[in-house]
């Protein structure tokens, strides 16, 4: 069977009487009366599309067929608070979205980051099979990169002016956007938080990638496989709080196992930067014999650990999956890598909106994640080996996509 790893639970911060209920309804005191006078959500089914909320009972083929059927159905965690990177109550059920065309009529616009790596290019790719599913026409912009904070505030004023009804934001900065999420939301335009959050709580809905529930399932794997590991953390840049968000959550699921995390290591991810670092912690953990971190930091490693003779020795892992982790871990130049599983939540974004638009209510919630599981190759050992389990769908783009950006 093909079973999802789940997150643990950390301490929640209480809520106000009127903020649990707008929780309870999906909604934000910044909502204009034509968002906040939706109905309730409907609850998640626990079984739909031939798939079960209980992960036990879903195979790797049943998860397959549902996620890449026209009427789609995935597996989702409902989750009880509305901000990014809280820890609510989870839920689990299975997401499907309205029937074919059923937002004909309505123009959505979708912000992302940018279109340079496989990732973003997924969540392209979703936005375009989803649009053209629903019948909704849409309108995608890439701002070209992270730094570009003012180029997408831009953007957000283009997407209102070309005349949007609902907008999905797939943010540079989780605060850098805040005021222009608020002035447009007052307007009446409801706006649907993609993949990365941002922290204004006049959002209609988020469909958001979750640090912690990756970092954790990293955590608990290792835990699990039972084996001393000495390990080395490259997250990436310091002070980014969903990267300390993943350490956290790491480090909760290892608590007393045999996990020893020996220190982080901070930097760009440009392959350069974390050869760099790699090389470094050679050098400063002599101990070490795992490396975490980003699919760079991964492919980095193959080169000073195979010129050191270390690749039997030194285990690498990323938390998040790419194309080159795929292919690393298929030839044994990687271990393991967590699957969020979560180019689906482009889709979900997408559903979110229709939902808005067309007074229909959403699943479950106004805020969804997408559980995740960890797939490892043969450097595992055999044991632990499920590279065959990988829905690629869910993880990574169509080999040869690129980037379509309007629609409809």
């Amino acid at each position: 069977m093909f079973t999802f790893l789940s997150r643990s639970r950390m301490p929640v911060l209480a809520a106000s009487a009127a903020g649990l209920a707008l929780l309870l309804t999906g909604c934000t005191q910044a909502e204009t009366s034509a968002v906040a006078d939706r109905p309730a959500p409907s609850a998640a089914p626990p079984e739909a599309g031939g798939i079960f909320a209980d992960p036990s009972k879903n195979t790797f083929q049943s998860l397959t067929k549902a996620a890449t059927a026209a009427d789609w159905a995935v597996p989702v965690e409902v989750i009880g608070c509305n901000t990014p990177g809280c820890d609510g109550d989870r839920t689990a059920g299975v997401y499907t979205p309205l029937p074919a065309g059923s937002a004909e009529g309505k123009t959505i616009c979708a912000l992302v980051p940018h279109v340079k790596d496989p990732y973003w290019l997924g969540i392209d790719e979703a936005l375009v099979s989803e649009a053209k599913r629903s019948g909704a026409s849409l309108q995608v912009y890439e701002a070209g990169g992270y730094t570009e904070i003012s180029k997408q505030i831009d953007q957000l004023s283009n997407c209102v002016a070309g005349g949007a009804d609902a907008v999905l934001i797939g943010a540079v900065s989780n605060e850098a956007l805040n005021n222009k999420i608020d002035e447009i939301t007052a307007q009446g335009i409801p706006v649907i938080d993609m993949i990365n959050g941002v922290t204004t709580t006049s959002v209609s809905g988020r469909a958001l990638f979750d640090y912690c529930t990756l970092g954790g399932n990293l955590g608990k794997h290792l835990k699990e496989v039972g084996e001393p590991v000495k390990a080395v953390w490259f997250p990436g840049p310091a002070g980014v709080g969903s990267l300390e968000q993943l350490m956290s959550c790491f480090k909760e699921q290892t608590a007393g196992s045999d996990v020893e995390l020996l220190g982080v290591q901070y930097g760009d991810t440009g392959k350069d930067a974390q050869l760099d670092l790699v090389e470094n912690a050679l050098e400063a953990y002599p101990q070490m014999n795992y490396i975490l971190g980003s699919a760079t930091t991964v492919d980095a490693a193959t080169g000073p650990l195979t010129e050191r003779g270390l690749k039997d020795k030194i285990k690498t892992a990323s938390y998040y999956f790419t194309p080159e982790v795929a292919s690393l871990l298929k030839s044994g130049g990687a271990t393991c890598s967590s699957a969020g599983n979560d180019l689906i939540l482009a889709k979900v974004a997408l559903d979110m909106a229709a939902r808005t638009l067309t007074g229909e209510p959403l699943v479950g919630g106004g805020h969804i994640g997408t559980p995740a599981n960890v797939i490892c190759g043969p450097a595992a050992g055999k044991k632990w080996n499920n590279l065959d389990q990988l829905i690629r769908e869910l993880n990574l783009p169509s080999e040869g996509f690129q980037p379509v950006f309007s629609v409809n």
